[in-house]
């Protein structure tokens, strides 16, 4: 408690999680982006399916979109 009686409240611990998720699903994204881009660009027989990038892929922008919309969420104090 302060002086006049508020309590001090940390918003940082509210929105750490969320802005890491979306760094980590801006990352995924790229991620899985760039292996099914990579191969196709120099023409080689790349390790990476397209199933697999592709699932990378979405499992970044889920993890972007969810992430932004628990951002936005409005919390009861």
């Amino acid at each position: 408690m302060t002086v006049d009686g508020c309590c001090m409240k940390n918003t940082i611990e509210k929105t750490t999680g969320p802005v890491w998720g979306v760094a980590a699903g801006l990352f995924l994204a790229a991620a899985g982006l760039s292996l099914g881009i990579f191969p196709e660009a120099l023409h080689s027989a790349g390790t990476a399916n397209d199933f697999m990038a592709s699932g990378i892929a979405m499992l970044g922008i889920f993890m972007v979109v969810y992430s932004t919309h628990e951002l936005r969420r409005k919390r009861p104090h």
